[in-house]
């Protein structure tokens, strides 16, 4: 037996095996991935400017693509 998960755009019950939503197409992994690069990029720009937020930015994006890997189907 697999253990299951929920789709978080439409609730609909979903394998641990598929990297997308089969009813919405909604796909976690992408959407935490491109969050977390624009942070990182973001915070390693302002971070020459103002290090205390910079180094924020930074530290948001790289738990945000950390997040990503969790957020995606196991093998």
């Amino acid at each position: 037996m697999k253990p299951v998960y929920f789709c978080a755009r439409c609730g609909e019950e979903l394998s641990r095996t598929v990297e997308e939503c089969p009813h919405c197409g909604y796909c976690p992994k992408s959407i935490a991935w491109r969050t977390g690069v624009g942070a990182l990029i973001f915070g390693g720009a302002l971070t020459l400017v103002s290090p205390p937020v910079g180094l924020l930015g930074v530290f948001a994006g790289s738990l945000a693509i950390c997040g990503s890997y969790l957020l995606s189907p196991a093998e």
